[in-house]
């Protein structure tokens, strides 16, 4: 009842010549009050009481999927239609991508280690000096020059398939569309951007999307921390610098780029870690 009484609030203020001090406004803002309060009074508000809307809606309150050129819409020029017409959401993503020179399962590890060396070297200006910096920062605490060990390349590669495919199952399952699965933007940003004539739907499926993601993600970083205590945080480290070399020679395939994120963030917190022990075994000299 709370939201047929706002939106019939908005689209009668947005026909008439009053705005939202027309009479009828001013009783959908009693009943809305009345509404708000009914789980404290105990008094419900009657549907019968809510003023009607007219046939003829306002272009923003149309459903996605409908033909706004229709008799049954005009264009609003409130402020809320003028921002309403601003906001383009695309019926349909670009969905190609580059093909990968060679498959991932078809590189051996020496091959796959050689490439991941290369990778640094086949971006564009502004990411090289990111890159840059984000290897000397590492260099301080682990040899970037040296080449990654088979395990540990070994490791980065089965973690980026596994969440290649979670990723996968993810789009394929929360796409409001049989034939159009979410791209790797969608499920990383959290949104939906498909029109659909029930929006209550998208956001249900994106409130499941984003909870999946976050699980999914959550997983590759606790795989890449590791549970053996006994292990060094530099192999954690190393783990983590492998994982984002990787990413950037599979930028150009599904997952590529999101996969990136997730090891760059754990180059971070592995750093973290080495940094609070090394503080921890300095303080401890002293006292």
């Amino acid at each position: 009842v709370v939201g047929i009484i706002a939106i019939n609030w908005l689209v009668i203020a947005d026909q008439s010549g009053q705005g939202i001090f027309d009479g009828r406004c001013m009783t959908l803002s009693n009943l809305h009050s009345d509404a708000v309060d009914y789980p404290k009074s105990g008094k419900p508000v009657s549907v019968s009481s809510i003023p009607k809307l007219p046939r003829v809606r306002p272009d923003w309150n149309a459903p996605e999927t409908v033909d706004l050129d229709s008799a049954r819409y005009y264009q609003s020029q409130r402020a809320i239609g003028r921002l309403f017409r601003d906001i383009t959401l695309p019926a349909n993503l670009n969905l190609s991508r580059r093909s990968r020179r060679q498959r991932l399962n078809e590189r051996t590890m020496d091959e796959l280690s050689s490439a991941m060396d290369d990778s640094l070297s086949m971006t564009d200006d502004v990411d090289e000096v990111v890159q840059t910096a984000i290897r000397d920062r590492i260099d301080e605490f682990i040899d970037t020059s040296r080449q990654l060990p088979a395990e540990t390349v070994e490791q980065a590669k089965g973690l980026f398939q596994r969440y290649v495919s979670g990723l996968t199952s993810i789009c394929n399952t929360y796409s409001l569309s049989y034939y159009r699965p979410l791209t790797e933007e969608e499920a990383v940003v959290g949104t939906i951007v498909q029109k659909t004539s029930q929006p209550r739907l998208r956001q249900d499926m994106t409130a499941k999307l984003r909870e999946q993601t976050d699980i999914l993600v959550r997983g590759i970083r606790e795989e890449l921390a590791g549970d053996d205590d006994d292990e060094e945080p530099e192999e954690y480290l190393q783990r983590a610098w492998a994982s984002w070399k990787l990413s950037i020679l599979e930028r150009s395939s599904f997952g590529g780029e999101s996969f990136g994120w997730i090891g760059i963030g754990a180059v971070f917190d592995a750093i973290k870690v080495i940094e609070e022990i090394r503080l921890e075994e300095m303080r401890s000299r002293f006292y």
